[in-house]
């Protein structure tokens, strides 16, 4: 029976300046810190908020018809990948740790563009990160880091340029009104409310089929039915894009691949890199890698050998590593699989072709020289197909951390 975790997700409320709701900032809470904020690992940790807002607990269940503010680090906010949330109900935040480069003012610029409304997290008034005002439509001012005078100065300031104001940190009613006749917009702090919990169920998708995903968005040779085919296959990764199509179309869903065509390509990859980043943390990334180089290599060598369809090669690689990335003994866990006679003998015992690619492919991972040829190919020929599949690896990696 697959076992359903807990997920937490911490949710402020934000204020207008009459006191009625405009929207939550939402925050990263695990199983171990549900009752605090921890931020040793800032990228996985906003990846958590939005799969767990948008896949798993539902946007509306959540903040209703108010905004959702959602931090955003660096390495997110410069990823390529298009974001897949909704524009009109989601403020993104540029946390005040974020360095201000021209990869990052690209990136906002773009945002912006596509419609994406922006606000500046924990401002103090760093020259440093004075670029960044252009950009915001928000500015969230920390003002227990800044004094009044300094605060007079620049609301003006910035309230002449258009940007709307949030008082973040107010805890007594004297600086509640003290920014109320600065003009400030919006109000955040335990004088109004300290973060509430919100707690669901959550099920955890299979990792090779997370990982064969992972590879496949980055194909751009895939046809999205064969995207919808594979997440068709496991019951979480259905549940968690359908519930993700729900939270983000107006109309309804019919079927997985209605929502693989709503989202498309762009999003699909953004979305499959950062449910990579929250369901894989367990293990070491290199396992990973490792996977996806096995599974290259093979498929490379397959399509030359045409001993069984390429795709075959694929998954022998891939499952390969079955055994470390579930903790169990790769007998016993092929054992529950409904496999192919050929592609269980070539992962146990390395025979056919396929099995004598996979036995090249874990012999130049490990710098032997000295193994039975797949095909009679060439060595130096072989290692030239390795590195290409390296550099696969490698490029569906850094997506994927992006």
């Amino acid at each position: 029976m697959t076992q359903l975790t807990d997920i937490f997700l911490g949710r402020q409320p934000i204020f207008r300046a009459d006191q009625s709701l405009y929207g939550f900032e939402l925050l990263f809470r695990s199983a171990e810190t549900s009752t605090q904020a921890d931020f040793a690992q800032a990228d996985a940790a906003s990846a958590q908020v939005m799969i767990n807002l948008f896949g798993e607990l539902g946007v509306k269940e959540v903040v209703g018809s108010h905004k959702a503010f959602i931090n955003l680090t660096e390495e997110l906010l410069t990823s390529k990948n298009r974001p897949f949330f909704p524009r009109d109900q989601v403020v993104i935040e540029v946390l005040e740790d974020a360095p201000v480069s021209p990869a990052l003012l690209s990136s906002l610029k773009a945002l912006r563009d596509h419609g994406y409304r922006l606000a500046l997290d924990d401002y103090i008034f760093n020259p440093e990160l004075a670029e960044l005002e252009a950009y915001a439509d928000i500015i969230k001012v920390d003002i227990l880091q800044v004094g009044p005078k300094q605060l007079k100065t620049h609301a003006a300031r910035l309230k002449s340029q258009g940007v709307r104001l949030l008082a973040e940190k107010v805890e007594t009613r004297e600086q509640f009104e003290f920014c109320q006749r600065l003009g400030f917009d919006f109000y955040q702090g335990y004088f109004f409310a300290k973060p509430q919990l919100i707690q669901g169920k959550s099920l955890a998708a299979n990792k090779l089929t997370l990982v064969q995903l992972l590879a496949q968005v980055n194909d751009p040779d895939v046809a999205l039915q064969d995207l919808s085919r594979l997440i068709s296959q496991d019951v979480s990764l259905s549940h968690k894009i359908l519930r993700l199509a729900s939270n983000t179309s107006a109309g309804k869903v019919e079927s997985i691949h209605q929502a693989v065509l709503q989202f498309g390509l762009n999003r699909l990859q953004s979305w499959v890199s950062l449910l990579a980043m929250t369901q894989m943390d367990d293990k070491p990334p290199e396992l990973m890698r490792t996977a996806l180089i096995r599974a290259r290599f093979c498929e490379i060598i397959g399509r030359h050998l045409q001993d069984l369809p390429a795709e075959t090669f694929f998954t022998i690689g891939l499952f390969s590593v079955l055994d470390a990335m579930m903790d169990l003994a790769l007998p016993d866990v092929l054992s529950q699989l409904n496999l192919d006679d050929r592609v269980m003998l070539a992962l146990l015992d390395f025979e056919g072709e396929a099995g004598r690619t996979l036995k090249a492919a874990l012999a130049i991972e490990q710098g032997n020289i000295d193994f039975e040829r797949p095909g009679d190919l060439a060595p130096g020929w072989l290692s030239q197909r390795y590195l290409e599949a390296m550099a696969y690896a490698n490029g569906v990696m850094a997506l994927a951390e992006k």
